[in-house]
């Protein structure tokens, strides 16, 4: 429902109703006598229309009625222009009036036209002046003709009041239903973009900590057996565990300065390929790398190359056969650039399956979609094979 405040100002009806008053009585030169009665009790229903709407109507009806009885002064003494007032009346009642029980107001519109015709025609001296004197001699079908012709013009006017007011309310709901969409829609942009913010970030989360922290962990079980028979191996070790660390640190910082500042270290990527395989062969894992034509990448391709082949082979070291080590191509065909991971799964089945169980390949394929691109993988035995597309 539209309260007051939502269509037009409190003051607007009794200002109109002022208006009209002051107006009809400068141009009709009248004063505060008993001919101008049926004018200041309908503009006064006009002024109170918008506060009270059923009494307003209700005391229009009151007035009319009394004209009809003769207890106001009849139509040839009032004149015609107080019932402009009607269309005004319907109009301002329209619009306070509540929305489920708004529908008795055209039915009271065409029940004042009714009553403005049957006043107009019990006034014999006024009707014959607005028709002429040949009225009196004219038949019943021409008088009924009469009586619908001004029947039909009133209610046109009071409906004209009651519709505009009725397309003025859907306007003003219209409006605020696109309102309150946008404002949902706002809302759930907002949603949608923290979210997908979220998701990047555990991503990038994952993707930083899985690789640094496996080869903290397979240095340190390294540490634990060779310290005592190979103490020159600890220095070493610990070194790749520094390094390891040290990356990582590097990685999370970048991403919390991702938030609403440029970022101070520039994002991995392609040229970052060949230190990462060399972490991981000094973990244990040997790993051949081929590239060709990744010149000329943007950031998002750059990091995308970079984050799919360190997820491939985080989950070869972590879950697959670390001893038969991996292979990687990474070459720029006439479809687009395509990566190639390839490992060997250990003979006991323990490894992560092709769909995968945690972020890993879900966020690998979602990277390749950002991209533009498709990631698929493929088992066939014992090898295990990661295979994506960017155009």
């Amino acid at each position: 429902m539209l309260t007051r405040s939502q269509s037009l100002r409190p003051a607007a009806a009794p200002g109109a109703a002022a208006a009209m008053l002051v107006a009809l009585m400068i141009l009709e030169e009248r004063g505060f006598n008993p001919a101008s009665a049926m004018l200041i009790a309908l503009t006064a229903a006009v002024a109170a229309a918008e506060l009270v709407p059923v009494p307003a109507i209700i005391f229009a009806f009151g007035a009319l009625g009394l004209q009809a009885m003769g207890a106001f002064p009849s139509v040839m003494f009032s004149g015609a222009t107080p019932y402009v007032a009607l269309p005004l009346l319907f109009f301002f009642a329209t619009l306070a009036w509540r929305e489920p029980q708004r529908w008795p107001v055209p039915l009271a519109a065409l029940a004042a036209s009714a009553l403005i015709t049957v006043n107009w025609f019990a006034d014999t001296t006024w009707i014959n002046f607005v028709f002429g004197k040949q009225l009196a001699e004219a038949g019943t079908l021409r008088i009924a003709v009469y009586a619908f012709l001004v029947f039909a013009s009133f209610s046109a006017l009071n409906l004209a009041g009651w519709a505009a007011a009725a397309a003025a309310r859907q306007a003003a709901t219209n409006r605020q239903a696109k309102e309150r969409a946008e404002l949902r829609l706002e809302s759930t942009a907002v949603a949608l973009a923290i979210e997908q913010e979220r998701n990047r970030i555990a991503r990038e989360l994952h993707d930083v900590l899985a690789h640094s922290l496996a080869v903290i962990t397979a240095q340190a079980e390294g540490i634990r057996y060779a310290h005592r028979t190979e103490p020159e191996s600890v220095e070493e070790a610990a070194g790749i565990i520094a390094s390891a660390a040290r990356t990582a640190l590097q990685e999370t910082r970048r991403l919390v300065q991702s938030y609403g500042s440029e970022l101070e270290e520039p994002a991995p990527g392609a040229a970052d390929l060949h230190a990462l395989v060399d972490r991981l062969k000094d973990s244990g894992m040997p790993v051949e790398i081929h590239t060709a034509g990744l010149e000329g990448l943007s950031p998002v391709e750059n990091l995308t190359v970079y984050r799919i082949i360190q997820e491939s082979l985080t989950n070869a070291f972590k879950h697959g056969d670390r001893s038969a080590g991996a292979t990687v191509t990474a070459e720029r065909e006439a479809s687009g650039l395509r990566l190639r991971i390839r490992s060997r799964l250990v003979v006991d089945g323990t490894s992560v399956p092709a769909s995968g169980t945690g972020r890993g390949l879900p966020g690998m394929r979602e990277r390749a979609t950002a991209a533009g691109g498709k990631l698929t993988t493929v088992t066939e035995g014992q090898l295990f094979e990661v295979e994506a597309i960017l155009p």
